[in-house]
């Protein structure tokens, strides 16, 4: 076994590579060297492999990889110092080389450089080539999940009202935007704390403002004194009603129930959005209301502050994320008009009121003429604040809108996903408890194999005496008497869905012969009151399937199946054989027992051995048939169950 290692084919240092050397590394990272075979097997090669020896036993293999490392290092043009940065910047390398096993595997070979003048990079160890294949594992998820492609490419928004383009997904938005969704946890982000939220945040801005005003403005307006008390307690109610919403617990009484219709109520779409609009206005309104002509003075900071005031109820429009975000932002823009023509130019709305006072009124008429360049760029000011706050709002109103409804449509995709991947996961259970009993499946799980030894378990083999002669080739390939059989079959199957045969577990179909048997869950074994009440119940279930086919001969045309059933109660032992197609069966000498109870049984009848017949005396009349010749076993004494004994209490 040869390695090959790049030689250059001019001498040069490892730090220093020769520029005009044909063998120096080009800026498109394409170089071609000469390569040398090394008949060394002591050499560890770039992928971690180890030939022939132990390396660490030869004391030259220091000195030997050194100097490999530096004809390396010379021929790639990198200083001992530079494998460090490579190996800190290996998952751009390997990403690198991801894309480029992409391009290769979809076609793009002209964007993918030859093996051999590819430079050689110590960095690509083992480590880094798992990496690699990890991150095309990635990109090719990304590129099959179709799901996120056509949500990151076409969002799921209308571009101007940012409604849903699907239009029973924005009826359900605006019937569940303030309810709780379902199976979600509650956390801070659920749509009932989001609402009461909203309303806290709303009272406390509008508390502020209000302490506000009636600091900066010491004599207050008789319209201030009536619309204070009334936004106040409509801040209040709302409040009030969300939060018993948020504190209500699972037993409500009748007033908890009122307050849950009057939440239902002013949570729609519509309610709300009025509700929702008097809420974030109150501020702006209690502003507003406190406007006079002493405001404009410029000798006083009332104007300055005014405008602190109008600038902070603008920022809480971008309340209410659940509101639409045009309604909010035209509420915006209509306060910040009101606020440019009462100050820009200043206007005196009630100038009568102070006609008896002669010093405020000769300062009022000469207020316009008195404003000078300070007041000309204060007034610039404004109106550029004006201006850029309002556009702030637009686009934080129009941004907390996507994202809440981006977030929603996100959460109605992952519970449809989840109960998607539930689904799946029920059907695979569901297969895969087709295929094997439940609790044998549970073990499986978690130990991948199974096999177990059961002491009396009961055995039942139930054949159709008379399929043979029903089915016919020459007639459809002999599928309609396929249909049949699985017809019967199926009735079969029926029956031990019924919770008093929850002992039985099917173990399979041999053409015509049914078998199966108790006992073989021990945790349902155990919680049985008998210890033998699991035979009973094969037994009932024999006799259940000798009515199931009655009931299917009364649809057949001229012909009569006949059933014949075998019983037998012994030690087995259950196991799961192969780690595809999984088989499911069990062994032992009752089973054979069983079986041979069936074949030499008859017909309409159930046959059980010597064995089986100690047991069921208690409850059934047996009746001896003398010695049969079973197979292995040489003759044996069975009997023939009748039915029920008559003189067993009514209740058993």
């Amino acid at each position: 076994m040869s390695s090959y290692i790049p030689e250059p084919t001019t001498p040069t240092t490892p730090n220093t590579p020769d520029p005009t050397s044909p063998n120096t590394p080009d800026p498109g990272g394409t170089c071609e060297h000469h390569l040398t075979p090394i008949r060394d097997h002591n050499i560890k090669n770039s992928w971690g492999n180890i030939s022939m020896k132990d390396p660490r036993k030869d004391s030259g293999i220091r000195s030997r990889r050194s100097s490999i490392q530096a004809q390396i290092f010379g021929i790639n043009g990198m200083s001992p110092g530079d494998l460090l940065t490579h190996r800190v910047s290996g998952y751009y390398t390997s990403s690198q080389s991801s894309m480029a096993e992409q391009r290769m595997e979809f076609g793009d070979v002209s964007s993918v450089q030859e093996p051999g003048k590819i430079p050689l990079n110590e960095s690509l160890t083992r480590f880094h080539q798992l990496r690699k294949q990890s991150d095309l594992q990635l990109i090719r998820c990304m590129q099959l999940d179709n799901n996120h492609k056509q949500y990151i490419v076409a969002p799921p928004l209308s571009s101007v009202s940012l409604f849903f383009v699907n239009h029973d997904l924005e009826k359900q938005y605006r019937q569940q935007v303030h309810r709780p969704r379902p199976n979600d946890p509650p956390t801070l982000a659920s749509p009932q704390f989001n609402t009461y939220f909203d309303i806290l945040v709303s009272m406390l801005v509008y508390t502020g403002v209000s302490i506000s005003i009636f600091l900066l403005y010491p004599p207050p307006t008789l319209r201030w004194l009536l619309l204070c008390p009334i936004s106040a307690g409509w801040h209040l109610v709302v409040f009030l009603i969300c939060q018993s919403q948020v504190v209500r617990q699972e037993g409500v009484n009748s007033s908890s129930t009122l307050a849950t219709r009057m939440y239902k109520w002013i949570t729609r779409w519509h309610p709300w959005h009025v509700c929702g609009a008097s809420l974030i206005c109150l501020p702006l309104v209690a502003v507003f209301a406190n406007f006079s002509c002493i405001v404009i003075k410029e000798e006083e900071p009332d104007l300055r502050f005014f405008c602190y005031l109008i600038f902070v109820s603008l920022i809480h429009l971008c309340n209410f994320t659940q509101l639409n975000c045009w309604m909010k932002s035209i509420l915006a823009t209509v306060a910040t008009i009101i606020l440019l023509v009462l100050v820009v130019p200043p206007i005196c709305p009630c100038p009568k009121t102070i006609k008896n006072n002669t010093d405020e009124i000769e300062i009022l008429s000469t207020v316009s003429n008195s404003r000078g360049r300070d007041t000309h760029y204060f007034h610039a000011e404004v109106v550029m604040a004006s201006i850029l706050l309002l556009f702030l709002v637009w686009i934080l109103n129009r941004q907390f809108e996507i994202s809440y409804r981006l977030s929603y449509h996100g959460s109605v995709v992952a519970m449809k996903d989840k109960i998607r991947v539930e689904n799946m996961k029920d059907q695979a259970d569901w297969l895969l408890h087709n295929i094997i009993p439940r609790h044998v499946a549970d073990s499986i799980k978690s130990t991948a194999k199974y096999s177990e030894n059961h002491k009396g378990v009961a055995v039942l083999f139930a054949s159709i005496v008379n399929f043979n002669e029903l089915y016919d080739e020459d007639y459809l390939g002999g599928k309609e008497y396929l249909r049949v059989l699985n017809e019967l079959v199926a009735d079969f199957d029926e029956l031990l869905m019924r919770p008093q045969f929850k002992n039985i577990e099917k173990i399979k179909t041999i053409g015509s012969t049914y078998m199966a048997a108790s006992g073989l869950n021990p945790e349902v074994r155990n919680s049985n009151i008998d210890a033998h009440q699991h035979i009973f119940e094969l037994v009932e279930f024999a006799m259940a399937m000798q009515g199931a086919i009655a009931n299917f001969n009364k649809d057949l045309i001229e012909f009569e199946l006949y059933l014949r059933i075998g019983l037998n109660f012994g030690d087995v032992t259950a196991g799961v054989i192969g780690t595809t197609k999984l088989y499911y069966d069990i062994w032992g000498d009752a089973v054979n027992i069983a079986s041979r109870m069936d074949t030499t049984g008859v017909k309409d009848h159930i046959q059980v051995s010597q064995d089986c017949a100690a047991v069921l005396s208690r409850r059934y009349e047996l009746v001896p048939r003398g010695q049969v010749y079973v197979k292995g076993k040489d003759n044996m004494n069975v009997f023939l169950l009748k039915g029920l004994r008559k003189d067993l209490p009514p209740d058993t």
